[in-house]
């Protein structure tokens, strides 16, 4: 059963026009000034107040790592890529996020700054998310991505196979979008039951993020990729959600190429409610937090 908490959470959504940006290609474009703004891009005051921030630059573009104030991290080392189809600027329910998983675990956790579109498009995104991996210290490192920050991390996990360079740890996939064409079906009919995310708006999104390139190309729908050598995954899926058919095919994939893969689809629950403040989402950190607190594979 949804709860409560849950179908206000929703109801909240639809009234401040998550769905409407999402809805219509005119409107995504009108209201991108609102959903890049600088200021956005900074840690919360209460984030501050609760972690150590330090700060870097790469290509250009800011990093931020948040560790425990008293003592030095423990566990792996998680960057995070956040979601917003890359349109959207970080927001705080990702730096709660962050903070939630430096006070659960005492880890560190680095959020890149990455490029939007339509300044730029993933010429500029892949490189500098790269770029941001490969200086984490330590030999434990995880990745976590929501939205579209799962299809950079897949595509980073790519590289690095091709690099033959050692997988992550673990790769977390939040309503991970895994295919910037949403040619699957059901996803259209799924757009009437999402109260966030829309199939117009969100095609648009990804026509500016491959500028010309072929929108199946792997790296950028990672649906399509070649998953040999790839993972293990866990990816977190709600049945309300736009990219929930793209998921259970990845999911399908992952398992006939023999990659360990940790698949969860939780009834009723919208896009990223894992990062939202209602039973379902601490639900779902907790499984996280499980995951993380693993010992590392010998």
């Amino acid at each position: 059963m949804v709860s409560v908490q849950a179908r206000l959470r929703m109801a909240t959504l639809r009234a401040t026009g998550q769905k409407r940006f999402y809805d219509d290609a005119r409107a995504l474009h009108s209201r991108l000034p609102r959903h890049q703004r600088p200021s956005m891009a900074r840690p919360p005051r209460q984030v501050r107040r609760a972690c150590a921030v330090d700060h870097h630059d790469v290509h250009g573009f800011p990093c931020y790592t948040l560790r425990p104030r008293d003592g030095e991290p423990a566990g792996p080392h998680v960057l995070h890529l956040h979601g917003g189809g890359y349109v959207e600027q970080i927001q705080k329910h990702h730096w709660q996020y962050a903070a939630d998983l430096v006070a659960r675990l005492g880890c560190a956790v680095t959020l890149p700054i990455y490029p939007l579109v339509p300044h730029h498009d993933h010429t500029a995104t892949l490189p500098m998310v790269q770029r941001a991996y490969d200086q984490l210290p330590g030999d434990r490192r995880v990745i976590s991505g929501d939205s579209a920050g799962g299809g950079l991390a897949l595509a980073i996990a790519q590289e690095l196979r091709d690099r033959d360079r050692p997988q992550p740890e673990r790769l977390l996939l939040y309503s991970p979008w895994l295919d910037i064409t949403l040619e699957d079906p059901i996803s259209v009919i799924l757009d009437e039951h999402d109260p966030m995310l829309g199939i117009t708006g969100l095609r648009e999104a990804g026509r500016m993020y491959a500028e010309g390139t072929d929108p199946h190309d792997p790296r950028l729908s990672p649906l399509y990729a070649d998953l040999t050598g790839l993972g293990p995954f866990s990816v977190f899926i709600g049945t309300r959600d736009v990219l929930l058919p793209d998921a259970r095919r990845f999911a399908t994939r992952a398992t006939d190429a023999g990659i360990a893969i940790d698949y969860h689809e939780y009834p009723g629950m919208f896009h990223n409610w894992l990062m939202h403040p209602i039973p379902e989402g601490r639900e779902a950190m907790n499984h996280v937090e499980r995951i993380l607190r693993r010992p590392p594979p010998r």
